[in-house]
């Protein structure tokens, strides 16, 4: 074998050694560690997280202590259901063999198997693990040597107590509590023995290993700390397993698992079952306490509760909740305890303890649920504390909520009073209330839901001589009333009260709000939403004088609790003419029924008597209901209203709750109710309505006409074949009005009436609307009265043609509308609302019909002085078919009174009369009208400083120097402060606006009265302050200049014998000259006036003399002694 031979088999042998040592996997580095050895062993059972290998990264691994077991263990032990453990034997010392692996069946030790490689390191083995072929299978291990073959009892894990740290700074203190929680168990009787304990999250996450003996036991404590540290908050599942060993072992053979302990705020009943339009109670409770940091300070100690607020994990959740559930507590607050009330928390009963939440049922009142299944979820807010942290922000599990639907009675009812009138009771019972039954002037209830506070009452008057019509309409919730009232000639359509905000108006017009369409004829629809989703249409209409159609739809919560005209809802027509006393009526017509629900002159119950007593001894629903809180768009709200109510695209115009302050709302209802009594109607209009002449139609006729227009409308044909609950009522009526009044134009009327019927159903009726899409199309963009045959129809929404105007292109909109009259007769006292518009009463303020207010504005001095004048356009606002609104804008600059003048029109050349507004303040200036004249004077005590009224010894921004002196000065502040027992007054200017004043020391007035800007206020401020500091400049040279004299002096007579002049500043003494210093000649050109308080101007202000000419202030003699000038004199 040649040299080279020989050197390439060397290389070779030791390059095999090498990579067989590289290969070796009982080499440090080619292992891997297994984990969860303890939950391996064979006596441990499967948890609620069965440990799973299916996914485990095949390689080597090695189980510290613990070899594979070789004896079958019971199904459902070493963490898993089906443990896999090694058939064959363990090789000797050094091998390497490939082994059976067997997987523990329900019948069978190895139901199936697996080859694995195994090598024994001598000291340790090691094992070739693959993926197994199922999640709920795992390898079975257990210790080697040495185990401790017995076990701890009684293990659990509970809450221990609240540990706290002390921060001190300066003089607070901050107590951070920290809620701990204890492993307990029954140690065995040997005291050599250890006790290894493990901490587990959620049955699968090791937090914390401790190992103790007997002695110490009782600090097996896992901290809030731990937990948060370990990035768990509340919510979460801890257990802890106790395994005992020596002390020489490492881990032990076998552990004892504590039950799981839910560490947070429980959900007592996670599945809620909810009545439509009915509540349950959410109960939650903590099990362990909520500690939250004290802060002390000065001896008083405060701390901050936990809240548990509305969560959205997801969009979709997000419109379920907002569609079907809400709370009415906008949170749950679960209190802490001040570190000076800590041991509140040794004993669970003052922190264990049930917390609830009630959620109704709010949905849209559709006859069928798009959703009867709801997710609701929860999340708690961020406490203060460190300790506190474990509570931040934590989500709770999902509350699911069913809606059921058991009572099916209330859909496809409505009740409804027509024309004059024609009466309809929910369950659908049809009878006339004429004149034995209705009488003007009397209030009657159509509609009483007593369990919910709300109503509709409704007032008539003659109509057509001797049929009855609906003139006024009562709607109130609560301690809200909206009232419409046309009954002797008024025009009133508003809030008398609003104090609840539970009722929701809607105007349609030329937009649509939900399942409401603009209506026919001249008519002004109004929707009136209660909190129970159940709503009355009022349909407005005009023949002769104004009349209300009335519709009442109900929902569940009115099934069974309705009385009134409208009848008891119960789904059966015998009992609906139910007396106000509980008694049945069988007349007919039933007179003394609807008599009964009459209400008396000078009733409590009477809302349409317009009586402020009758309207606060209402009954709130605050003392009924707790307010319902939804969260929408980021923001929490809570309202009486139990009806859906988030951002949709539905068109309509909501009327406010409050349209003016409650002083105007009062001094309209006074003025309502001066007209209504100065009026007795039902005696007019009846001899008026006689004398009209009406030709006379037959019933046959009558039948011939309302038969030939109905049959003539392909879509009320259609709505008869397909829309259940629709029937031909409205014909009826019709037949029986034109019979009896001989106007033909009712017939249109019931038509109108009978389409929006249908349309109703429609929309109310989601699976029919699904089921005929073509129709629900049409119908729901039906155009009121075909836009009498004056504009296009396109969407619902009439395009009248140039002249036309309305919802339904029946209005003359080329003249402007008729003011009858304006608010407080043109008045407007500031001081008790914003006077921010000017509201107009008249006929008639139509939606986009383009009128526009000219406005000029007249800022008025104290002298009734015009300062300033503006003119400027607005559009005029509507907000019901007899009152609209101009805005009024005022100016920056703050003038003693405003005086508006207005006009408006439509079309720029037609114009109203010219009427004035005048803005003043009540608090301080009284009103004056000299035959016409209207001017403002300051009452005593007053002053009227920068636009606002001050009282006597006002001050200004809590200065106590600046201060209200009207006998001094009644527009500006007055300065008197009191420095080293000196009292010192002066008058200085603050820039009032207040251009002119009853003195002589007025400027003279131009037609713009500028203020006295900051920057020129700044300057004068700082000129005074030069002049000021040159001035003791000047004084401590001079003095400085005299010292040195006198210095010089004494020197030069301890040099000299003699001294023969007298030195001129021997006496140079400040305070000794004080008499030589002209002060009011400091500022040359103030002259007197100049220096009295005024509003300063550009033209008032002056340029000063530059102040180092010490001329106007020391005499010649003075100067010349302090500069030691020597005059030709005294040479």
């Amino acid at each position: 074998m040649s040299p080279t031979q020989s050197l390439w088999i060397v290389f070779f042998s030791f390059f095999s050694i090498q990579c067989s040592a590289a290969q070796d996997p009982c080499l440090q580095g080619h292992f891997m560690e297994l984990d969860n050895l303890l939950k391996r062993s064979p006596t441990y059972t499967q948890d609620s997280t069965p440990l799973c290998d299916r996914y485990i990264t095949e390689g080597w691994y090695r189980a510290r202590d613990h070899v594979m077991s070789t004896s079958a263990p019971l199904l459902g032990k070493c963490g898993t259901l089906y443990p896999v453990w090694l058939k064959d034997p363990i090789p000797g010392a050094g091998e390497k063999q490939t082994l059976t692996a067997c997987q523990i069946g329900f019948n069978e030790n190895c139901a199936s198997s697996y080859n694995i490689e195994v090598k024994n390191c001598t000291s340790f083995l090691v094992y070739n693990l693959k993926a197994l072929s199922s999640c709920n299978a795992a390898y079975c291990f257990e210790h080697d040597n040495d185990c401790v073959n017995t076990s701890v009892e009684n293990a659990q894990v509970s809450f221990h107590n609240v540990t706290w740290t002390t921060v001190v700074a300066g003089i607070l203190k901050q107590y951070d509590p920290y809620v701990n929680l204890i492993c307990s168990f029954t140690p065995v009787d040997d005291d050599t023995l250890l006790y290894h304990i493990n901490w587990y999250v959620d049955n699968s996450t090791l937090i914390k290993s401790q190992t103790v003996d007997r002695t110490s036991s009782q600090n097996v404590i896992l901290s809030a700390k731990d937990i948060h540290n370990a990035g768990k908050k509340i919510g979460i599942w801890i257990l802890c397993t106790v395994g005992v060993k020596k002390p020489e072992i490492e881990l032990p053979c076998s552990s004892t698992s504590s039950n799981l302990f839910f560490a947070g705020i429980e959900i007592l009943n996670p599945t809620l079952t909810i009545e439509r339009q009915g509540q349950a109670t959410l109960k939650v409770r903590p099990t362990i306490p909520f500690a939250a940091e004290s802060i002390e300070m000065n001896g008083i100690q405060s701390n901050s509760s936990l809240s548990i607020q509305l969560s959205f994990r997801g969009k979709d959740t997000e419109q379920k909740c907002k569609a079907s559930g809400g709370f009415t507590d906008c949170e749950i607050k679960i209190p802490s305890y001040k570190y000076n009330e800590r041991q509140k928390y040794e004993d669970p009963v003052n922190w264990r303890k049930d917390y609830t939440m009630e959620i109704f049922n709010s949905d849209e009142e559709d006859y069928y649920l798009a959703d009867h299944h709801l997710v609701l979820q929860l999340k708690t807010n961020r406490p203060n504390g460190n300790g506190a942290k474990i509570f931040n922000e934590a989500e709770f599990s999902d509350v699911n909520v069913n809606v059921i639907e058991s009572q099916e009675g209330w859909k496809g009812k409505r009740c409804s009073s027509y024309i004059d009138p024609h009466m309809t009771t929910f369950d659908g019972k049809i009878y006339e209330c004429q004149a034995a039954g209705c009488f003007p002037g009397k209030t009657y209830i159509l509609y009483r839901n007593d369990d919910h506070l709300q109503e509709v009452q409704v007032r008539h008057t003659s109509c057509w001589k001797y049929p009855r019509c609906v003139c006024a309409v009562a709607a109130r919730s609560g301690q809200d009333v909206f009232t419409i009232n046309f009954c002797d000639q008024n025009r009133y359509i508003n809030f008398p009260i609003c104090r609840d905000h539970s009722m929701k108006v809607i105007k349609e017009s030329d937009i649509t709000y939900k399942i409401i369409r603009p209506e026919e004829g001249r008519q002004c629809p109004e929707n009136i939403i209660f909190p129970t989703g159940t709503f009355a249409k009022l349909k407005v209409y005009k023949f002769t004088s104004w009349y209300i159609n009335v519709e009442v739809y109900p929902t569940v919560a009115d099934f069974n609790r309705t009385c009134g005209l409208c009848g008891l809802l119960d789904d059966k027509k015998t009992n609906d003419f139910r007396r106000k006393d509980g008694s049945i009526s069988s007349s007919n017509p039933p007179n003394d029924f609807s008599i009964s629900w009459s209400l008396d002159s000078g009733d409590t119950e009477d809302l349409l008597s317009m009586s402020q007593t009758v309207y606060d001894n209402l009954t709130p629903l605050s003392t009924y209901f707790t307010k319902l809180c939804t969260c929408d768009d980021g923001n929490t709200h809570c309202s009486y209203k139990k009806y859906r109510e988030c951002k949709t695209d539905v068109r309509g115009k909501e009327y406010h709750c409050i349209l003016h302050s409650s002083s105007r709302k009062k001094r309209d209802l006074e003025y309502f109710s001066t007209v209504q009594h100065s009026e007795p109607q039902s005696d007019t209009v009846t001899k008026r309505e006689a004398r009209r002449k009406r030709q006379v139609i037959s019933v046959s006729e009558a039948q011939d006409t309302c038969y030939k227009a109905f049959q003539q409308s392909s879509l009320y044909e259609t709505c008869l074949q397909v829309v259940p609950n629709f029937s031909n009522e409205s014909v009826l009526n019709c037949i029986s009005d034109l019979s009896m009044t001989g106007e033909e134009n009712l017939t249109q009327t019931h038509l109108n009436i009978a389409l929006s019927q249908c349309q109703a159903y429609i929309v109310l009726n989601s699976t029919l609307e699904k089921e005929q899409p073509t129709l629900s199309e049409i119908m729901i963009n039906l155009c009121p009265n075909n836009c009498s045959n004056k504009g296009l129809c396109s969407g619902g929404n009439c395009t009248c043609d140039y002249g036309y105007g309305g919802s339904d292109c029946s209005f003359d909109v080329l003249a402007p509308p008729t003011i009858t009259r304006i608010s407080d007769g043109g008045v407007c006292d500031k001081t008790e609302e914003p006077c921010d518009d000017i509201t107009l009463y008249g006929e008639y303020f139509l939606e986009n019909m383009g009128t526009t207010c000219y406005l000029t504005r007249k800022e008025m001095t104290e002298t009734n002085i015009t300062a300033s004048e503006e003119s400027y356009t607005v559009d005029l606002e509507e907000r019901t078919l007899f009152e609209g609104y101009c805005r009024l804008e005022y100016s920056q600059t703050n003038t003693w009174s405003t005086t508006f003048q207005f006009k408006i029109s439509n079309d720029g050349t037609q114009f109203s009369e010219i009427y004035s507004v005048y803005v003043y303040q009540s608090q301080c200036q009284i009103f004056n009208n000299d035959t016409g004249s209207v001017y403002f004077t300051l009452q005593d005590g007053y002053c009227y400083i920068n636009g606002s009224c001050v009282q006597r010894g006002g001050l200004k921004n809590n200065d106590s120097c600046f201060q209200c002196d009207p006998d001094k000065d009644i527009y500006d502040w007055t300065q008197d402060c009191t420095t080293n027992g000196t009292t010192t007054a002066s008058l200085i200017s603050t820039g009032s606006s207040i251009s002119n004043k009853p003195n002589g020391n007025r400027r003279k007035n131009t037609k713009q009265d500028p203020e006295l800007s900051e920057d020129a206020i700044g300057l004068i401020s700082a000129m005074v302050i030069i002049t000021i500091a040159i001035i003791s400049l000047t004084g401590y040279l001079v003095k400085a200049k005299c010292m040195k004299r006198e210095e010089d002096r004494v020197s030069t007579l301890k040099n000299q014998e003699t001294y023969d002049e007298v030195d001129p500043y021997l006496d140079c003494d400040i305070g000794a000259r004080q008499e030589n210093v002209q002060v009011n000649n400091i500022f040359p050109s103030m002259n007197a006036d100049y220096r009295h308080s005024r509003p300063p101007t550009a033209t008032s202000m002056s340029i000063d003399k530059p102040t180092n000419d010490l001329r106007s202030i020391y005499d010649r003699d003075h100067i010349d002694k302090m500069f030691n000038v020597v005059s030709v004199t005294d040479l």
